[in-house]
């Protein structure tokens, strides 16, 4: 019931929008710092772990340069013009680094067709991932397939020397394994 002057029977003072309804409760509510953020420790985390991603995606990309068996596998056979540069005729100094590797470094004998074989293999086990990944991390949280899924590429990854060793096929296995345990989360 509203009284003459415009205030409720039940208010005892004028401000009683602006006051408080529990005293205590009013004094445990505290802003957290912007920079310390959960957001923001997620937002990091986030770049860490998908540049290790892309990192554990692409390092076989950036080693198979060196695991070849040389830059020139195939002559071109219908010409004779070279499209490389000619190899300098003046000795190497002490300074200057030879493109030969050291004795104890495996070069396989990897043609253009293998080594694109090879780098796609990756996506073949990447790509039949995404569905189920997608609806599995929704169901039972990202960060658990997120984590597990780095854990086991990285994990992997370690075996790509021996993998390579062993022949062309099992490094192709290997590295759509990797590409099976990067299902990401949808978070």
């Amino acid at each position: 019931m509203v009284l003459q002057d415009g205030y409720s029977i039940n208010s005892d003072d004028q401000d009683c929008d602006t006051a408080p309804l529990l005293e205590k409760e009013a004094d445990k509510i505290t802003v957290p710092p912007k920079c310390c953020s959960v957001r923001c420790n997620l937002a990091a985390m986030m770049f860490f772990g998908f540049a290790v991603v892309y990192g554990l995606r692409v390092n076989l990309s950036v080693a198979m340069v060196a695991m070849v068996n040389g830059t020139n596998n195939q002559s071109s056979s219908n010409s004779n013009i070279s499209n490389e540069c000619p190899v300098p005729t003046h000795t190497l100094d002490n300074n200057s680094q030879s493109s030969e590797q050291p004795d104890g470094i495996p070069r396989y004998p990897w043609n253009p067709e293998m080594q694109g074989m090879l780098l796609s293999a990756f996506f073949f086990g990447y790509l039949f991932t995404q569905i189920p990944g997608g609806y599995l991390s929704g169901r039972f949280g990202g960060s658990l397939f997120l984590g597990g899924g780095v854990l086991g590429t990285a994990v992997l990854t370690l075996l790509t020397p021996l993998s390579a060793q062993l022949g062309a096929t099992w490094l192709f296995a290997l590295r759509a394994l990797e590409g099976f345990g990067e299902v990401r989360g949808r978070l």
